[in-house]
């Protein structure tokens, strides 16, 4: 990591995302937020980060969140349920595609990140009802992670197990491209994603790759070296 580097985190007040801004900090980054509500990212992080005003469905807004940037974190979604598929569209596909017109436009020399989740290459019973209840969330990120491979940018695309607020590093994690589908026994913390984004984003193994994130077996810390080498590029 050169020294000073900032990333943009879109998704940031909550869940995932606010874990990936804290552990930024404590690595050194600098972190710029983009929030529909300042208030309530000032509250989460008072002066330690930048906030810029602004809603990925609404592309206007965007420009000004990229200028020094030289990284992107993408886990904003729809957390309501159930919800409309106007409202995942507008907020998983179109507004993810925003976030990418405006990292073109910007000269985005990074790495741009996407949190996604199980079940989007392989079916399964509960994704079934996750697409029923979150207006075919699923398919709809399918749909932009193509996106994202064929934007030209620097990309990583992480599919997240199924979430879980339990304490960070309590249990081993692994990650992998065996497209695993999303069942009840592929579980994740958040915390624990937030450390496999950072990882990933210092790795170069991990550029231009789409991987499973899930906890295995054991307590055993992750080799994050051997993980990311077993990644193969372009998918």
């Amino acid at each position: 990591m050169d020294a000073g580097e900032r990333v943009l985190v879109i998704g940031a007040t909550q869940g995932t995302g606010l874990h990936i801004v804290r552990l930024l900090l404590r690595e050194g980054y600098r972190v710029r937020v983009l929030a529909r509500n300042e208030a309530k990212a000032r509250s989460r992080f008072g002066d330690t980060v930048e906030v810029v005003v602004g809603d990925v469905t609404r592309p206007d807004t965007l420009p000004v969140a990229f200028p020094g940037v030289d990284h992107v974190i993408l886990t904003a979604a729809v957390t309501q349920r159930p919800a409309s598929e106007a409202l995942v569209k507008s907020t998983v596909y179109d507004g993810t595609l925003h976030v990418l017109s405006a990292a073109g436009k910007a000269g985005l020399a990074g790495r741009f990140m996407y949190m996604s989740a199980l079940g989007t290459t392989k079916g399964s019973l509960l994704a079934l009802g996750l697409n029923l209840v979150k207006g075919n969330t699923l398919r709809w990120r399918r749909r932009v992670e193509e996106e994202i491979r064929r934007s030209g940018l620097d990309y990583t695309i992480v599919h997240a197990g199924i979430l879980s607020d339990a304490p960070a590093g309590r249990r081993a994690i692994e990650i992998g491209q065996d497209e695993l589908p999303m069942r009840p026994w592929y579980r994740i913390g958040r915390e624990d994603v937030a450390e496999v984004f950072v990882r990933a984003l210092r790795h170069p193994a991990a550029r231009n790759t789409t991987f499973d994130a899930v906890w295995s077996r054991g307590e055993t810390p992750p080799d994050w070296d051997a993980l990311f080498a077993r990644l193969a590029p372009g998918t």
